[in-house]
């Protein structure tokens, strides 16, 4: 089988799913992969787009929401306790219950014609 993965943003409680952006879950699957979740929690790392040639060209607030705040890439076999509260379980886990922005960001996107 094989550890799966997704990125999720401990401070606002949100997370992304690969397989939302059509990648694989396991880290080298979509690490590697093109225009896929990366790219996605690159608009929403970025700090100051929009003020130069190359930045995304979209006026969604969800660009650069996450940046300043605590992100892990987490597994589903990720050690318990880490980054929760509850010492038996893991972030992947307890992040089920979290936001998932994976088709806001891609709406973002979406405004850019070269996406």
């Amino acid at each position: 089988m094989g550890q799966y993965f997704k990125v999720v943003n401990i401070t606002k409680k949100e997370q992304m799913r690969p397989h939302n952006f059509g990648s694989g879950a396991k880290l080298m699957e979509f690490s590697s992969d093109g225009m896929s979740i990366m790219q996605g929690l690159a608009i929403l790392l970025a700090d100051g787009n929009g003020r130069g040639g190359g930045d995304l060209r979209s006026e969604n607030p969800i660009v650069g929401s996450w940046a300043g705040d605590q992100i892990v890439i987490t597994g589903d076999y990720a050690d318990e306790g880490n980054f929760t509260e509850d010492p038996q379980k893991n972030l992947y886990d307890v992040s089920n219950d979290y936001k998932d922005v994976s088709f806001e960001v891609q709406r973002a996107l979406a405004d850019d014609s070269w996406w």
